[in-house]
């Protein structure tokens, strides 16, 4: 007697419909979350302009500091600092001083001031919008002013 089994191929894997919601998942996913990235980008570009603000006005303290104890230029690593009305002029020895030389880029920009923008928006659109000016001291016992960029903003920094 034959009997008459029909084989039954086991199948595995996944059908089409599953590979298409799973897909369409990533996908919804994928575009709520991107926006999300590219935001905290421009935000941690944002805080890190605030922390080279900082640096700068810091440096620019210790420097006006060592000037008035010492009498003498001062020096950061080796590096004289120039020196107006006290206080570092405007010069890239400033943001070297203040450890800002390999992530941001300096330039010089009207006689007395500097503009610090991040490396990796140098030569961008987004260099426009997120950057900071060093104005050296315009007289005698005024500080110099470090200010982010009118435009400077956690949006402007992406």
């Amino acid at each position: 007697m034959r009997s008459d089994r029909r084989q039954t191929r086991h199948q595995s894997g996944f059908t089409l419909i599953e590979l298409i919601s799973v897909i369409g998942v990533l996908g919804v996913v994928t575009a709520t979350a991107v926006p999300r990235l590219t935001a905290l980008a421009g935000e941690a570009r944002y805080a890190s302009l605030k922390v080279a603000q900082g640096a700068l006005t810091s440096t620019a303290s210790i420097a006006h500091g060592q000037f008035m104890i010492k009498g003498a230029v001062p020096s950061f690593e080796n590096v004289p600092l120039p020196m107006v009305n006290g206080y570092p002029g405007a010069d890239p020895a400033l943001a070297d001083a203040a450890g800002l030389a390999h992530g941001y880029t300096v330039h010089a920009q009207e006689a007395g001031t500097i503009i610090v923008v991040p490396r990796d928006l140098a030569g961008t659109e987004g260099a426009a919008r997120c950057y900071l000016i060093y104005t050296q001291s315009p007289a005698a016992h005024t500080p110099p002013t470090v200010a982010l960029g009118a435009d400077a903003t956690a949006a402007g920094c992406t």
